[in-house]
């Protein structure tokens, strides 16, 4: 994980647009893990955002494009990526249960859990504009423990940049704008550097850390692309001066919320992916 000193990031760039609109619909979906070489909790998060995505693909009748992220991981980066087609703005957890399968009695029984979910979600309609690209950049995809992490954005139309980081803890870390960088607007192909050259003199060092007892973690930088801000600062709540939302689940949810008043064509998306290792 990324102290401040941090470890996985996203940025957003806005931007607002005549003639776009949304629905709300109402649907129920399903999600199952298996136990499988993964602690409960994270079978509990991978089946809670299966099941997100299930009920985004049902009301937006389109199947997401999986990101290439390693286990819990890959459906959480699948959730921030549906962002461009539909918004859980509101859940309810119907009911959890648990599956045991044994195929004969010489091996072991196999369990899954199924979650079953009650979602509201936000349907965009629109076009992309694929000429509107964000584009981001690490100084490594692979981290020794305790390395620094310098990441570049940079956008193809002038944007507001937000930069947030998804941690291996469950945790989203806003890293701009903050309270000592409030001012986050960018120019057609400016490159933005974070940290900045000074800043990493003195004030501001990201630094990769595994989580205690992990040997190996992985966290990815997402980048969305827009030309109005996204009042991240002012309309949710944070901890500390940069920015930390308790779970990714609560923060993808209110972020989807901001952005759903954008439209699809006024905004772009990028990832980068990353993993720390540990040299003990």
């Amino acid at each position: 994980m990324l102290y401040l000193r941090l470890l996985a990031i996203v940025v957003i760039l806005t931007s607002a647009v005549q003639g776009w609109s949304a629905e709300r619909a109402v649907v129920t979906a399903t999600g199952e893990a298996s136990l499988a070489n993964v602690t409960p909790e994270e079978a509990q998060k991978t089946a809670l955002q299966k099941a997100r995505l299930s009920a985004i693909e049902m009301v937006c009748g389109v199947k997401l494009q999986a990101e290439s992220f390693v286990r819990d991981f890959v459906l959480q980066g699948d959730f921030i990526h549906a962002v461009s087609y539909g918004h859980i703005v509101s859940e309810e957890i119907k009911s959890w249960k648990v599956e045991v399968e044994q195929k004969n009695p010489q091996t072991p029984p196999a369990m899954t859990y199924l979650v079953t979910i009650k979602a509201s979600v936000l349907q965009e309609k629109g076009n992309p504009d694929f000429s509107y690209q964000a584009m981001v950049q690490l100084n490594k995809t692979i981290y020794q423990s305790g390395d620094e992490m310098v990441i570049r954005a940079r956008a193809t139309k002038p944007s507001y940049l937000t930069i947030l980081n998804f941690t291996a803890d469950d945790r989203v870390i806003l890293l701009f704008p903050n309270a000592l960088r409030r001012n986050n607007l960018v120019e057609r192909e400016q490159e933005y550097q974070i940290p900045s050259s000074s800043d990493r003199k003195g004030i501001l060092k990201l630094e990769v850390s595994n989580l205690p007892g992990h040997k190996r973690d992985t966290e990815y930088i997402k980048v969305i692309a827009t030309t109005k801000p996204i009042p991240l600062l002012e309309v949710l709540t944070f901890k500390g001066q940069y920015g930390v939302m308790d779970t990714v689940s609560v923060a993808a949810t209110e972020i989807a919320r901001l952005i759903s008043a954008i439209p699809v064509n006024e905004r772009a998306e990028a990832t980068a992916a990353y993993e720390i290792v540990s040299g003990q």
